[in-house]
């Protein structure tokens, strides 16, 4: 079974409705809807077969057996099922907004509160200077406005979301067109060298590190398992344990393991070549009724890619939130023994608005912070050696040729992920070569890293995948639900081999078809 384990049914049924939205009104497999949600075939499958009894559908079979669903487009369906999946994509709209939200507002809060806080403060120092001047009126005018104050006070963090959606919502729309334009030209997305230099994170996802450090940009075991058949699906059906490790950074035992989960989960076959190279292919996941890959991003990059994207936020880390955020603390006690009391705001509603509430969230903003700080720093050693196993693994998988120290150290930190001298490179080299099956040799004072089972596991694959068709187009169709075939009209799917045969000969299919079955 799949490592994903089986979603709430609300969320499945909402993520398969999604997918078939996503196809525009062609026709759906089980295939391209596994592909798109990443559920197993199975509760796809169960999901589509709810599905096209609530909405106005057909379902089809072709001549090789495989279920074809279509639906009309917009979805439309009984008014009660409708409302009631409206209602439940409400709700998980409204929980990934809510994150996105609390994201957002985490940087927020720290910078309302800071800017809060010093017009308080500004006003506070003016209200004292027109005291002494023995200014009356202007007193009564700041005692005045307290209510003004703690009313912005209160309201404002709480009045702020929405940072950065739509940007990010509209690049992402952008990614995808750009993908689908190159699959479309027959390129790979997923070239091993072939990804944009890593940019600048936002503050957002600067300050999230922050406070979370690697855990806060884990993805979680659907969303890999969605980017992994996407993989399998831009590579033609075929992977070995060498894309495996070069995705996930598994060792190579590992990798058998997730092979054969693969292939147990999404009807996959292993085939061994002359050469006894394991070979995972997955046919079902091929058969697709949509010949693009619309509104599906290759997220999941190579090993050193994954890491170069953690690298840039720990070379760029959040600087001026977390600063602002220790001031907080200081001005939280300015504010409530001298701001405060000058400008004439008090009640319990002003000290937890303006004082309790931010000074909790800043400690417990700096608590996490230092957490993560105190996590980074234990597991240091670890970080670089994955970095530069990570490294490592980039050079062997793209240039196919031994790794050579000392001679390849200036090629190893030019992969960006840190910077190394020649021993700590060397204690690490036994290592990466033990879980790739390979070799370490010393010859002349110069240590060799061979991998030669994955280079020829990768030039196996590729050789296969080169004769390979790039999708299964969906067949004949010899039943459908809109009733016989014959009666109003014969429906032919798929590509060059399929042909439009009589009406009598179909009859004739049929009739044989059921006197088989009742034999």
């Amino acid at each position: 079974m799949s490592n994903a384990a089986a979603i709430a049914d609300d969320n499945a049924r909402i993520s398969v409705l999604d997918a078939i939205k996503a196809m525009t009104g062609g026709p759906v497999t089980v295939a391209d809807v596994v592909a798109r949600t990443g559920l197993p075939p199975y509760q796809a499958e169960e999901q589509l077969n709810e599905i096209v009894r609530d909405y106005e559908s057909e379902l089809d079979v072709d001549d090789e057996g495989n279920l074809v669903y279509r639906f009309e487009p917009g979805l439309p369906g009984r008014e009660d099922i409708v409302k009631k999946d409206a209602s439940r994509r409400r709700k998980e709209a409204f929980k990934k907004g809510l994150i996105a939200f609390f994201k957002a507002w985490t940087v927020a809060m720290v910078i309302i509160y800071f800017v809060l806080y010093v017009i308080l403060i500004i006003a506070a120092l003016v209200a004292l200077s027109n005291r002494d001047n023995n200014s009356s009126s202007s007193r009564r005018s700041y005692r005045g406005g307290g209510g003004m104050w703690l009313w912005w006070g209160m309201g404002s963090p709480w009045g702020y979301g929405g940072y950065g959606t739509y940007t990010s919502r509209r690049q992402r729309r952008r990614y995808n067109r750009d993908v689908e334009a190159r699959l479309d030209n027959g390129e790979d997305p997923y070239a091993l060298d072939d990804r944009e230099k890593v940019k600048k994170p936002s503050l957002t996802e600067r300050t999230w590190y922050w406070l979370f450090g690697s855990k806060g940009i884990k993805k979680n075991p659907l969303e890999q398992e969605k980017e992994l058949l996407t993989y399998i699906r831009a590579k033609r059906g075929f992977i070995s344990n060498a894309d495996i490790i070069a995705l996930l950074g598994v060792t190579y035992d590992e990798a058998d393991k997730i092979g054969t989960r693969l292939v147990a989960t999404y009807e996959g076959e292993m085939d061994l070549t002359d050469d006894g190279v394991a070979i995972y292919r997955f046919p079902n996941l091929m058969l697709t009724g949509d010949p693009h890959v619309a509104m599906q991003t290759p997220d999941l990059g190579y090993l050193w890619q994954v890491r170069a994207k953690e690298e840039a936020l720990r070379k760029n880390p959040a600087r001026a939130v977390p600063i602002l955020n220790f001031v907080n603390i200081i001005l939280a006690f300015v504010i409530l023994f001298f701001a405060m009391p000058q400008l004439g705001i008090s009640g319990i509603g002003a000290v937890i608005g303006l004082f309790i509430v931010p000074l909790v969230f800043s400690l417990t903003f700096f608590a996490l912070g230092m957490a993560r700080k105190a996590r980074e720093a234990a597991g240091a050693e670890q970080y670089k050696r994955d970095s530069i196993r990570a490294a490592m693994f980039k050079l062997l998988f793209t240039r196919r040729t031994p790794v050579k120290l000392p001679m390849d150290t200036r090629a190893i930190n030019a992969v960006g992920l840190g910077s190394w001298s020649e021993a700590e490179l060397t204690a690490v080299a036994a290592e990466v070569a033990g879980e790739l099956r390979g070799s370490v040799d010393k010859e002349g004072g110069v240590i060799k890293v061979r991998t030669p089972r994955v280079w020829s596991e990768m030039a196996a694959t590729e050789k296969v995948r080169r004769r390979a068709k790039s999708e299964q187009k969906i067949g004949k169709t010899v039943f459908s639900s809109r009733g016989p075939i014959g009666a109003g009209g014969q429906v032919v799917e798929g590509g060059d081999d399929a042909k439009a045969a009589s009406d009598a000969d179909l009859a004739a299919e049929i009739a044989a078809l059921e006197k088989e079955l009742g034999a």
